[in-house]
C-alpha cells in the first residue's frame, strides 16, 4: 500500500533434523523476501535438543531473511502426512480402482477429509509455534501477527524502496499487454524528449504508464531547456527515487575501468535496499539513462552516439547485451579533453563543441575520419604515425577508451596517470598532426597528378588565364580524333577549371574506376595514363587544321648547320595563341635593329640569326661557334 510493490514469503515444513542445511542454502525463488520455516521433530528429538537445533540454525541466515518456528504440537502432522501420501499412491496405483466407483469415491472422500486434518493440525502448529529469528529472542506468534512480523521484516530489507503505485508493471511477471504498453513508452521516452508527455495523445495504456511512473515522480519535467528527463534530488523526490540513481551512478563509478551490462544494474536495483520490481526495471533505467550525461551507452559492444529505438527492442528483450559506463573526468583527464577538443575546432569549422563531454569529443574526433576520402583509408603513403592513428580511429567504438585510453598510450607510449602537462600537450599536437596529414594526403596527391597532366599538356601552371586557354584548345579539338577514349579526355579538359574534382573525374576515366575504389597502385597507373593521353592530346592539336579547325598551337623545327658541319643543330618547340603576339613584338624589334645596322646584304643578315638560334638550342645540342665567313650557311625548316 506504501510502496506499490506487493511483498511475500515463503513458507515451508521441514525435518528438525535438516533445519541447518535448510537455512543455509536457502535462496529466494520468484520475488520472496524470505521463508517461514515450520520445523517437525521426526527423529524424537528432546525438546532441549530442538531449541538448541533452532539457536543454530537462526545463525546461519545469509542474505535473506529467514524465521524458524519450533511448535510442541506438530506431532501430529507427521502422521496425518504418511496417511495422506499412502492414500493417493493407492489412488494413482491401484489398478482395482479403475472399475469400482464407489472405491474411488471413498478413497477420494478419505483424502480430502485427511487432508483436511493436515491443514487443520498445521495450522494449528503455526499458531502454538515459537519463532526464532537472528537477533531476537523466541516469540509465538499468531496467524495475523505473523502477517504483520513479514511486513515489518519486508520493510526492514527494503528500507529505501521507491513509491512507484503502478499495477501493470509493479510485478515479477507484467502480462503481455502490459509489456506492449511498457515497450511502446520506451519508444516515446527516446524518440520524443522535448514534448509534452512525450508526444502521448490522448489517454492509451502508455499513458497511464508515463503518469505513474514519469510525471508522478517528477522525473520528466519541463525546464529552462524544454521538456528533459532530471536526475531527482532531495528536494524534488516525491517518490523516493534519488537512493536508486545514486546507487546505480555509485555502481557505475566503482567499476568505471569496464562496460557494466545493465542486468548488474538492474540487480541492484531489485535487491536489498530498494526491491524494485521487474516490470518497472526498463521504464527507470531508461530515465537514468536519459537524465545523465556522463554515461555511455553500448549496444552488443558497440558504442552508441545516440540512444535509438532499436535500442529500446535490445533494452526490453535482452537487457545483457546493453552497456553502460561511466565517463569519470580527472583534472588530467579534462586537460586532455580540451586540448583535442581545440584540436577538433581547428580541423572541424562545422562542430564547434558547445558540450565539452568525451561523447562528443570522441564523436568530433571519429567524424573528421569517416569525412576522409575512401583511398586515405587504403594509402600506405602516409607517416608511420598517421598510419597507427587512422587504425585507431578506424577502430574506434567507445569514447572513453578512444580518449583516455588508446590515444595516451598510442601517441604517448604510458597510461593517462602518469602523463604530465607537457606530454598531454605533445599528445594533442601529434594527433592534430596525425590528423592534418590524413585531411591533405588526397588533395595532395591530385595536386601531383594536376601538376603531372599540366606538365604534359605544356601549360606552366594552374593560372585561371593559362586553364581558359586550355579549356579553348579542347574546345578546338572535340570530335576530330575518332578515338572515344581520348574524345572522353578532350571533354573532360574543356570543362576543366584545376579544381580537386575535375582532376578527381580525369584519373577516374584514365584508369576506368571510381574514385572510391582506388589503391596506391591505380595512381602510380593513373600518372602514366593521364602523360600518354596528354600526349595524344598535343598530337591531336598539330593536325586540327586536317579537319579544318584553327590551328591552336604552331609547331615549328629549326635546323642549324654551320661551318660545314655534318651534325646540325635542332630542336622543336611550340608556339601558343597566347605567346604569338609576344612572337610578333619581338619579330619587330629584331628587323627595327637589323635595319638600323646599316646591313642590307642578305647573307649577312641570315648568318646572324643563324649563329643567335645556334645560342638558344643549346638545351638540345651544344652548337660550336664558328667565326663569321663566306662559308656559313644557315636553313630553316617549318
Amino acid at each position: 500500500h506504501e510502496t506499490g510493490a506487493l511483498r511475500w514469503f515463503d513458507v515451508a515444513v521441514v525435518p528438525l533434523a535438516e533445519v541447518e542445511d535448510a537455512v543455509a542454502s536457502y535462496v529466494p525463488q520468484n520475488g520472496a523476501v524470505g521463508v517461514f520455516l515450520l520445523t517437525i521433530p521426526t527423529q524424537g528429538e528432546s525438546e532441549g535438543q530442538a531449541k538448541e537445533m533452532c539457536f543454530r540454525a537462526k545463525r546461519k541466515t545469509k542474505n535473506s531473511d529467514v524465521v524458524v518456528g519450533l511448535s510442541q504440537s506438530a506431532g501430529d502432522v507427521i502422521a496425518f502426512a504418511r496417511e495422506l501420501l499412502a492414500l493417493r499412491r493407492v489412488q494413482e496405483e491401484t489398478p482395482e480402482l479403475q472399475g469400482d466407483r464407489v472405491a474411488r469415491i471413498e478413497v477420494q472422500a478419505r483424502i480430502s477429509d485427511v487432508q483436511g486434518h493436515l491443514e487443520s493440525e498445521l495450522g494449528r502448529a503455526f499458531d502454538d509455534a515459537r519463532w526464532y529469528r537472528e537477533n531476537h529472542r523466541p516469540k509465538p506468534y499468531v496467524h495475523a501477527k505473523l502477517n504483520a512480523l513479514a511486513s515489518d521484516l519486508a520493510d526492514a530489507r527494503f528500507a529505501k524502496a521507491p513509491r512507484l503505485h503502478n499495477e501493470l508493471l509493479g510485478r515479477i511477471k507484467p502480462s503481455s499487454s502490459a509489456i506492449a504498453a511498457r515497450n511502446a513508452l520506451l519508444r516515446h521516452m527516446v524518440l520524443n524528449t522535448g514534448e509534452p508527455r512525450l508526444g502521448i495523445m490522448r489517454h492509451p495504456a502508455e499513458g497511464g504508464l508515463f503518469t505513474s511512473l514519469l510525471e508522478a515522480t517528477h522525473l520528466y519535467l519541463q525546464t529552462v531547456e524544454g521538456w528533459r528527463f532530471v536526475t531527482p534530488t532531495d528536494d524534488d523526490d516525491p517518490c523516493r527515487l534519488a537512493p536508486v540513481w545514486a546507487a546505480a551512478r555509485d555502481f557505475l563509478q566503482s567499476n568505471a575501468r569496464r562496460a557494466v551490462p545493465l542486468t548488474e544494474i538492474y540487480d541492484v536495483w531489485r535487491g536489498t535496499p530498494f526491491g524494485i520490481k521487474n516490470g518497472l526495471l526498463p521504464v527507470l533505467a531508461v530515465a537514468f539513462l536519459l537524465s545523465q550525461r556522463t554515461i555511455a551507452f553500448y549496444r552488443e559492444g558497440i558504442f552508441q552516439a545516440r540512444v535509438s529505438d532499436l535500442d529500446m527492442e535490445y533494452l526490453a528483450q535482452a537487457p545483457e547485451d546493453i552497456h553502460l559506463r561511466w565517463m569519470d573526468l580527472s583534472e588530467t583527464s579534462r586537460r586532455l579533453l580540451s586540448d583535442l577538443a581545440d584540436v577538433i575546432r581547428d580541423l572541424d569549422e562545422t562542430n564547434t563543441l558547445t558540450h565539452l563531454e568525451p561523447i562528443d569529443v570522441g564523436r568530433g574526433l571519429v567524424a573528421i575520419h569517416d569525412r576522409l576520402p575512401p583511398w586515405v583509408g587504403r594509402t600506405q603513403h602516409l607517416s608511420a604515425d598517421a598510419k597507427r592513428l587512422r587504425q585507431l580511429l578506424k577502430q574506434a567504438n567507445d569514447p572513453n577508451k578512444l580518449i583516455f585510453d588508446d590515444i595516451p598510450e598510442l601517441v604517448g607510449g604510458r597510461a593517462l596517470e602518469v602523463l604530465d602537462g607537457a606530454r598531454l600537450r605533445e599528445i594533442s599536437k601529434q594527433v592534430r598532426e596525425g590528423l592534418r596529414e590524413l585531411q591533405r594526403a588526397y588533395p595532395n596527391m591530385l595536386h601531383r597528378l594536376r601538376e603531372t597532366l599540366l606538365a604534359e599538356l605544356q601549360v606552366h601552371n594552374a593560372s585561371p588565364p593559362l586553364l581558359a586557354e586550355l579549356r579553348a584548345r579542347a574546345d578546338n579539338i572535340r570530335r576530330i580524333s575518332g578515338d572515344h577514349r581520348l574524345e572522353a579526355f578532350v571533354v573532360r579538359l574543356a570543362q576543366f577549371h584545376g579544381t580537386d574534382e575535375g582532376m578527381e573525374s580525369l584519373a577516374s576515366m584514365a584508369i576506368n574506376k571510381p574514385a572510391r575504389d582506388w589503391v596506391d597502385a591505380d595512381i602510380d597507373r593513373a600518372t602514366i595514363e593521364l602523360a600518354a593521353m596528354a600526349q595524344q592530346f598535343i598530337r591531336a592539336e598539330v593536325f586540327a587544321h586536317v579537319k579544318g579547325r584553327r590551328n591552336k598551337r604552331h609547331a615549328m623545327a629549326v635546323v642549324v648547320g654551320m661551318g660545314g658541319r655534318t651534325k646540325p643543330v635542332h630542336d622543336e618547340f611550340d608556339v601558343t595563341d597566347r605567346e604569338r603576339g609576344e612572337v610578333d613584338t619581338l619579330i619587330k624589334r629584331l628587323d627595327t635593329v637589323l635595319k638600323d645596322s646599316g646591313e642590307a646584304r642578305r647573307n649577312v643578315i641570315l648568318a646572324a640569326l643563324a649563329e643567335l638560334s645556334a645560342e638558344h638550342l643549346k638545351a638540345a645540342a651544344t652548337p660550336q661557334r664558328v667565326p663569321a665567313s663566306k662559308n656559313k650557311r644557315a636553313a630553316s625548316q617549318p
